[in-house]
Formats: structure tokens, C-alpha cells, sequence
């Protein structure tokens, strides 16, 4: 972390080291005072340099000067007047300031002995980019009220953002390469050549809702020159295009307004860049005014429409506990009702235990279940009434919070015929096995757990599946929740390309429910069989690829390529949440739906932060 500040008993110490003009005139009256001109004067673009860390790191500079452009709780950024000709250097540094000045935007300052520091915001050795700041102690103001620098335009009629290359100079640490800048094509450099600069965008248009950090992501000029955009606004992670040309805007130095997707800003938006948690960023120093921002409403499921179509969802419900969190659960079951039309089978994510984020031995889930099936009733008005499958695991063995005990859990309904085939549940360490029974694939447990004792599924959760039958036809659903991306490394982070260490784990558990659909299919080559959940991944990953093979097809490529998405991450819209089908239930695919409840929405009134996925299959009886 920064240095603190130290308090004002202490400062009367060394009140010698801080250097303070007399008081100046009124801001209509105060001439501009030119900066410091002495042999001695190191510019900033000097310090800052051509490459992602100072070539001064680590050195003694005896006097920088400049204009302060912003000013928080442990210094501020000071910004040349006299800008070099080279576009790869930035003009403006942060100073880490290690003891008290009263210092004010607008403000003339020199910094007297200053060193380099390389800081990583994300402590030592994280992967992290570093912000180079200079550690001061000695701080004259020359003036006051100073015209600040021109901001740098973000866009058409100044300086435009990469918009398909994050980095492609460096395989490796960032932070270790000499590799030159190259802001034209490399979206990171891009980024660096204006660390700490103020910075100017032109007609943006909000391509997040406001998140739960504050944050909200934009694109310049109304988009163009940006990446594909679905019919909602959202700017769609394509596996070629991580989309660099997002902004993403900070709330340090205001309060963040309301805003919604698609929202359009009259006025210029300006800003200072900086970095932390893995990504670059835009401080806005006044609040923006959109002239356009209308809250996302989602359209409602298409739902079963004949009686011999059967609708499969999937939803990850975020530490779902109805117990703790009742509006919530009132929420969902209302969602589910209402806007997901009830799907006949519905595989639920992140289902906590009983007592939720407590730590304790609990691991049933029975009540916190049917709170939510009674809120879903009452939603209905009776209408609707849900059947659980759930396996309780064994404590703290399935990752998630510790505590929690998240496991996925199957909802079914039975008034229009569907049943669950005969055989006992099973238990937490039980594996389900197949056995061939007039050419039918039958399981042993039902509902049963996928090859729980298998490495794949250490700290994480183990696949559910079960057997049911409609119209006189087996249909399995294999419920998964593969391991977490929270590993793997930001797309702007120091290792390039960004490294997912996470991804081995999920490509063994592709592998693993991959392996039960060939066996299942071994002894009914047209078998029925669905997977789906928070798969966690990519429809383009490895891991995807791994778990469809030959032997499924991922629905979501059913949908447009610009509506793709069921999460918003910095402003990416990016696919989980997917559904896929067996080679003889694919072709039977009605509907193919995202609804979304929760990534447009802002995050008070989201009861989660995945979108439900639904399916809607004709299984209308073979001849």
C-alpha cells in the first residue's frame, strides 16, 4: 500500500522540509507562472520513459515540476506543461506524497529530491502492473489556480485506442521487458503512454451498468471503431477481440451517478488514468451527465408452448440462501415464474447449506430448498410446484465460501408427465454407474454424482445427474458447476498472455462428465442426454471444447454472435452459463434463450450476477 499520511502533531516536526509561496491573488487576477527552467530539471516524460516501468527506478531526481491535475488522501498527479514530441511517454506522474502539503488542483509545484518508485497496487509479486510514482518529501508550490493541460482525447480527433490488441510484443512479464511502447496497436501500451495524464472522451456510451465497485464501462465516439455490440448495448468478448477499446471509469474522486447500459454522455468526459486490480482506468474528476439512460428492462422466456415440448433451464443463483436472504428468495422465485415461465427442469448453482455463510457442520440443504420451492408456489399462487434433487456433500470439500457447502441442485415439476426414472439417491462419496437394460441406459443412483472421488473435482463442485422420462423418453441431465476463473490471470495483468492457471483443473473435469456421455451413449447411441450450468469458461476454451467433442453440441452458437453473453466482467459481455445437447437432442432444440435478469441490471436490484439460461426441446414421441 501507499505510504499513510502522517498526522498533523508529527508534521510540526518537520515542518522545514515543505517549502510553501505566500498567498496569491484571486484566480481572476493570477498571472501563469512558467515552470522551473534549471539545469537541474528532470522532465516527466524522462522518468515515465518508453517502456511499462521507468528506466529511473529506484533513482534520486532532484527537481521535477508541473501542474497538480488531481488530488487524493496520499498525494496527486502532477502533469507537465512542456510535453515531449513522442506519444509513447507519459507526461504526468503520481507523487507519493510522505508528509502534509495543502496542495490543490490547479497548483504550481516543485518536487525537490523525489525518488522513483515502481509501486504494485497489488503488492509484491502479485500480477500486477506497477504505477511509477515518485516519493516526495520536499514540495514547493509556485503558484496557484494554473491553466491545467489540454486533456488528451480518447478517440476520433485525438488519440485512437487500440481496438483488438491488448499485448502482443511480450510473452512473459511485462514488467521485465525492454520492449518498447507501442500505443497504436497494444491496448496496454496504449494505457501506459497516458499513466496519470488527464485524459478527454468524446461522446461515450456506456456499455456496462454501473457495478457493484462503482465502475461503469464506456466507448468512445458512440462506438465506433468498436467491437460488436449486442442488440442491448453490451460490448461481446469475442475469443479474437478482448475489446481494449473499453474505458473503464473510476469513482475515486466523485460519487457515481445511476447508470445503465447503452446510456449516451452529451458532455466530454474527463479523467486521469490510473491502474489497480488488473485493469486500467479512468478517475473521473466530475460527474458525468448522460442525456440518455434508460434502465434495462429483460424480456420474458419464450416458455413451453405444446404439450410435448420440454423446457431445461440453468441458473446460478450467488450463495443462494433463502433463509438469510428472504427478499432475495422472493425475488428469484418471482423471476422464476414470471420471467423464466417455469422451466420444466431447472439446475440451480451456488445452493448453500441451511445456515449459508456460516461455518459450522451443517451441510444439509433441505430447508433452505424448500423455502425457495414455497416462494415459488406462492409466486404462482399455486400454480407451480417444484421437486429438488440434491446430494448434500461432504463439508468444506466442494469449494466455494468456506462454510457455505455451494453444491447444484435440480428442480423438476410432474404435472405434465415427467418422472424421475426408479433408482435410490445418492450420497456425497457414491459414484452413479450405468447399466444396459434393453438398450436403455439406466442409473444406479438417481439423482447421483459423477465420478466424485475423481482428482478433477478437489475443492470443487461434483457434477449431478439424472435420469428422467418424458413422452416415454429418457432424457438425462448432467448439472455442473466447473471450477472457478477467479486464478486466472487479468487481461491486463504483468504475465502476457494473460496466463489461466485455473483452466487445467476445468479441462479435467470436462473430461470427466465428457467421459460418463460416451459411456452413456456406448449403450444408447440416441440418447437424450443435456448438460448444462456455470461452466466457468468460454464456449471457445479448451475446456468447452474438451467437455462437447464430438459427442454434444454447445446451443449457444445457436444464438447471434453479438448475443452471447450471460455475465458482465469490466465491461465484457462474456458466455458461462451454457447448455449443451447430445447429437440426437441438438436437432430438437426449439429455443435457445438468455434472459437477462442480472448482468444489465444494476447490482442492488440484481438478485445475482449470472443470467439464467433456457432450453426448450420438442420431444414429441419418435416413430
Amino acid at each position: 500500500m501507499k505510504q499513510p499520511l502522517i498526522i498533523l502533531s508529527l508534521l510540526l516536526l518537520c515542518a522545514g522540509c515543505v517549502v510553501q509561496t505566500p498567498a496569491v491573488l484571486p484566480t481572476e487576477t493570477q498571472p501563469v507562472v512558467s515552470p522551473p527552467t534549471s539545469d537541474g530539471e528532470t522532465a516527466i516524460s524522462v522518468i515515465q520513459g518508453m517502456t511499462h516501468r521507468s528506466p529511473l527506478d529506484g533513482q534520486m531526481i532532484p527537481t521535477v515540476s508541473g501542474v497538480v491535475t488531481a488530488v487524493d488522501g496520499e498525494g496527486f498527479y502532477l502533469q507537465s506543461l512542456v510535453p515531449d514530441a513522442d506519444e509513447r511517454t507519459s507526461e504526468a506522474i503520481y507523487i507519493d506524497m510522505q508528509t502534509y502539503l495543502n496542495v490543490k488542483r490547479g497548483d504550481l509545484v516543485q518536487v525537490e529530491d523525489g525518488k522513483v518508485r515502481e509501486w504494485n497496487p497489488a503488492g509484491l509479486g502479485e500480477n500486477s502492473l506497477t504505477i511509477t510514482t515518485l516519493v516526495a518529501s520536499k514540495v514547493t508550490i509556485l503558484g496557484q489556480n494554473q491553466p491545467l493541460p489540454t486533456p488528451v482525447v480518447m478517440g476520433q480527433g485525438g488519440r485512437m485506442l487500440p481496438n483488438q490488441v491488448i499485448e502482443n510484443d511480450v510473452n512473459g512479464y511485462v514488467g521485465q521487458s525492454q520492449q518498447l511502447l507501442d500505443p497504436q496497436e497494444d491496448g496496454m501500451d496504449f494505457f501506459e503512454s497516458l499513466e496519470g495524464m488527464l485524459v478527454q472522451i468524446n461522446n461515450a456510451r456506456a456499455v456496462s451498468t454501473r457495478n457493484a465497485y462503482n465502475e461503469v464501462s464506456v466507448v468512445a465516439d458512440n462506438g465506433q471503431n468498436a467491437g460488436i455490440f449486442s442488440k442491448e448495448g453490451v460490448l461481446v468478448l469475442r475469443e479474437s477481440d478482448p475489446n481494449p477499446e473499453r474505458i473503464l471509469l473510476d469513482d475515486a474522486f466523485i460519487l457515481m451517478p445511476e447508470i445503465h447500459v447503452g446510456a449516451v454522455f452529451s458532455e466530454p468526459i474527463v479523467g486521469v488514468v490510473s491502474y489497480d486490480y488488473g485493469n486500467y482506468r479512468v478517475q473521473l474528476l466530475s460527474k458525468p451527465v448522460p442525456s440518455q439512460n434508460q434502465p434495462f428492462k429483460a424480456a420474458e422466456a419464450q416458455g413451453v408452448q405444446k404439450d410435448w415440448e420440454l423446457a431445461v433451464g440453468t441458473y446460478n443463483l450467488e450463495n443462494f440462501n433463502s433463509l438469510q436472504n428472504v427478499e432475495t428468495s422472493k425475488q428469484v422465485a418471482r423471476e422464476i415464474v414470471e420471467m423464466l415461465k417455469a422451466p420444466d427442469i431447472l439446475v440451480l448453482e451456488e445452493i448453500m447449506d441451511d445456515d449459508g455463510s456460516m461455518d459450522s457442520e451443517q451441510v444439509s440443504a433441505e430447508r433452505n430448498i424448500a423455502s425457495l420451492i414455497d416462494d415459488i408456489v406462492d409466486a404462482s399462487k399455486g400454480e407451480i410446484v417444484y421437486k429438488a434433487l440434491n446430494i448434500d456433500p461432504v463439508r468444506n470439500t466442494d469449494g466455494g465460501i468456506a462454510g457455505g457447502n455451494i453444491r447444484t441442485v435440480i428442480l423438476y415439476q410432474t404435472k405434465r408427465g415427467l418422472k424421475l426414472a426408479g433408482a435410490p439417491a445418492g450420497k456425497a462419496d457414491e459414484e452413479v454407474i450405468l447399466r444396459a437394460e434393453n438398450g436403455r441406459a439406466m442409473l444406479s443412483l438417481n439423482p447421483g454424482r459423477i465420478w466424485p472421488g475423481n482428482s478433477a473435482f478437489v475443492n470443487s463442485r461434483k457434477p449431478i445427474i439424472a435420469q428422467f422420462i418424458f413422452n416415454g423418453q429418457d432424457l438425462y441431465v448432467i448439472g455442473t458447476h466447473f471450477n472457478s476463473k477467479s486464478e486466472d490471470g487479468p487481461l491486463y495483468g504483468d504475465q502476457q498472455p494473460p496466463q489461466r492457471s485455473s483452466e487445467r483443473q476445468r479441462i479435467a473435469q470436462a473430461k470427466a462428465v465428457n467421459g460418463f456421455v460416451r459411456d452413456i451413449l456406448d449403450i444408447n447411441p440416441k440418447a437424450l442426454i443435456v448438460v448444462v450450468g456455470d461452466m466457468n469458461d468460454f464456449p471457445w476454451s479448451a475446456s468447452m471444447k474438451t467437455l462437447q467433442s464430438e459427442l454434444l453440441d454447445n446451443l449457444v452458437f445457436s444464438l447471434p454472435e453479438n448475443q452471447r453473453f450471460t455475465y458482465m466482467h469490466e465491461g465484457n459481455g462474456q458466455t458461462l452459463d451454457q447448455i449443451l445437447a447430445s447429437k440426437a437432442l441438438a436437432p430438437r432444440s426449439v429455443s435457445y434463450e438468455v434472459v437477462h435478469i442480472n448482468s444489465l441490471s444494476l447490482p442492488e436490484n440484481a438478485s445475482s450476477d449470472h443470467d439464467p439460461v433456457i432450453a426448450v426441446f420438442d420431444l414429441s414421441a419418435l416413430e
